[in-house]
């Protein structure tokens, strides 16, 4: 395990113009996975007792200009399609994108905005100030259990030209043709939309999209042959209006009633599959109504030859992005970044309704350097979890063994993403405390002590194959 950790590191390094800005990052990485609180930079220099020049340090390297948040995504996805983890359905890879938001109540920070998020728990309120954040991830599969692995991660502005749910399908294409892998795209209800459709369409079949229906969603049956050839006027485009949620009531008996596989759990279901005219696309897709115990459901897929049953099993996986989501916020602490820019006007604790006035920076260069940390903040934590799984997927168990943490309800052959972290941030501490000899642990002790500046030069010298 400890060797495939220093391979996967190495395969990072062409991500990096200077020696010394990946040297920082395998520091924190190493930090990200042994602290034990999630208060920014801070927190790395107290979880590998650096000395307190290396705050100011780890600070330069995330704003360094000798990497960026895509360059490390991109070797990052690389790596990740040689691993041989990838979920595949055919030819097709698994993509699955979601939107996060996180508050942030920096005045500050940029590209803070208000946010309206619609929440079952009473914790969270309806409009906040934060960050609006999109994301691929990539379905992988070890035995019987699934993770989101992280392909790409940005914050949503409006200067990037693009709107949010179209952003998140071209990166998904991007991602496709950068790995030379048709795929398919999973998303929730809030890509219903047509340009969601047609900015796939783009990329000529190599992408195709899976997302749940409005529940007020409407299609349209062929429209009749005419029967007047010589009738003025311009052709009908559509037929007979269906409002989807209805047909469960109103045509009982166009269902089939079969058994199938729902979260993991065979369950007897009934079905329905329609290839319908849908306005916002002007052409068809292919729309499956669904009706299990957890109740009543419509996707809808641009791919017309898809079978029922693996459009249940391809929506079902989708929770993967929201567990992907959590490990991110709560267990690395992934978002609790505090960079902020002191050429920004200050944002007003009372912003007016509607007023989307942009504040202004007397140095829009340093401010915008400021946002970049904010990305490669995360970035090097989605490099993390994306490790994490790896490990996870490749050392159950070794992990097992190595963690020696007691859980409640046992998570497997696969252990979880919490058990792979205890036990890799128990590698890193034990091999810290008996100086070991491999590679992390050397660059860790030479940045615990910059006095020795021999132990850095010969940890610099040993270049990675």
């Amino acid at each position: 395990m400890k060797q495939y950790l220093e391979e996967t590191l190495a395969a990072m390094r062409p991500a990096f113009t200077r020696e010394a800005a990946f040297l920082w990052f395998v520091a924190a990485f190493a930090g990200f996975v042994t602290r034990t609180d999630n208060f920014g930079v801070t927190s790395i220099v107290r979880a590998l007792w650096l000395d307190p020049a290396a705050y100011n340090n780890l600070l330069n390297f995330f704003g360094s200009s000798a990497w960026s948040a895509e360059t490390l995504m991109l070797k990052w996805r690389q790596w990740l399609a040689m691993q041989n983890v990838a979920h595949a359905v055919g030819d097709r890879l698994v993509l699955v994108g979601d939107h996060t938001k996180v508050v942030k109540d920096g005045r500050k920070m940029p590209e803070v905005e208000t946010l309206h998020q619609d929440s079952e728990t009473g914790s969270k309120p309806s409009f906040f100030r934060g960050h609006h954040w999109g994301c691929v991830s990539l379905l992988i599969k070890a035995r019987n259990k699934c993770f989101g692995a992280p392909l790409w991660a940005e914050i949503h502005r409006e200067s990037l030209g693009e709107k949010r749910t179209t952003r998140i399908v071209n990166q998904a294409g991007r991602i496709a043709e950068s790995l030379r892998h048709n795929a398919y795209l999973v998303l929730d209800a809030y890509f219903a939309a047509g340009p969601v459709f047609m900015a796939a369409h783009h990329y000529g079949g190599r992408l195709l999209i899976l997302t749940r229906a409005k529940k007020n969603a409407v299609a349209y049956l062929d429209p009749p042959p005419e029967t007047d050839p010589s009738k003025r006027g311009p052709k009908r485009k559509y037929g007979q209006k269906l409002k989807l949620m209805e047909l469960f009531d109103d045509r009982p008996e166009w269902f089939d009633i079969t058994e199938a596989l729902v979260y993991d759990k065979v369950e007897t279901v009934r079905c329905l599959v329609l290839d319908l005219m849908w306005k916002p696309v002007k052409g068809k897709l292919r729309f499956i109504l669904v009706e299990s115990s957890r109740g009543r459901i419509v996707l809808m897929t641009s791919d017309m030859n898809m079978e029922w049953r693996l459009a249940i099993n391809l929506y079902c996986h989708r929770v993967v992005v929201e567990t992907l989501f959590d490990s991110l916020k709560n267990l690395l602490g992934g978002m609790a970044y505090h960079f902020w820019s002191q050429y920004l006007e200050p944002a007003s604790r009372k912003p007016k309704r509607n007023g989307k006035r942009e504040r202004v920076s007397s140095r829009p260069e340093k401010t915008e350097e400021t946002l970049a940390k904010i990305e490669k903040f995360v970035a090097v934590q989605m490099v993390v979890l994306g490790t994490l799984q790896l490990l996870a997927c490749k050392f159950g168990t070794e992990i097992h063994g190595q963690a020696n943490c007691w859980l409640r309800t046992p998570c497997g052959e696969i252990p979880s993403v919490f058990v792979t972290k205890t036990a890799l941030a128990r590698m890193i501490t034990r091999n810290l405390l008996t100086l070991g000899k491999d590679r992390i642990t050397q660059i860790i002790l030479a940045k615990q002590n910059p006095i020795d500046k021999a132990l850095l030069k010969v940890v610099a010298s040993d270049k990675v194959a």
